[in-house]
């Protein structure tokens, strides 16, 4: 180990002493877990929009994730690709994109934003974070994590209703 690493894994120890031995170890599996999750997400979103005229855009993020830096200095692991999804109707959209692995209690962190032209209070925001078992979890940017829900395929329209 380097002195760069050594310093920089004693300075994320005491900055987040619980953080550093739940990820200890199981960052690359979580990382893994996040992208797959992205892909079915992906692959469910571009199934339910198929033939209506939405246009379902998935495109690669290189995301550099500082919320994994102080366990992954040699692995390179702070730094993936991971899906990212845009669905386009008109000068209406909505956007989901992968930000991190980890805030707080929350893993796999994405924002679906919808933008749309009308003006005053035409963003809105959501924020999914990966579910304990499968699938994904879902609340709004305004909301504290013990507000989350689990994503059904419902609440997802009714997140993106502004699209239509």
């Amino acid at each position: 180990m380097t002195a760069r690493e050594r310093f920089f894994k004693k300075l994320q120890q005491q900055q987040n002493p619980r953080r550093t031995a739940a990820l200890d170890g199981s960052a690359a599996a979580d990382i893994a877990r996040f992208r797959q999750q992205m892909a079915e997400l992906a692959q469910q979103i571009s199934q339910w929009f198929d033939g209506t005229g939405i246009e379902v855009v998935i495109s690669t993020r290189h995301l550099h994730d500082l919320s994994t830096l102080g366990y992954s200095l040699n692995s390179g692991i702070c730094r993936y690709d991971i899906l990212a999804i845009r669905l386009q109707n008109g000068e209406r959209s909505v956007n989901i994109v992968p930000q991190q692995l980890l805030d707080g209690v929350e893993k796999g962190i994405v924002t679906l934003s919808l933008e749309a032209p009308d003006g005053a209070g035409s963003r809105e925001v959501f924020y999914l974070s990966l579910a304990p078992e499968e699938g994904w979890m879902i609340r709004k940017a305004h909301q504290p994590p013990e507000a989350r829900l689990i994503l059904t395929e419902d609440r997802f329209f009714m997140a993106v209703d502004s699209l239509a």
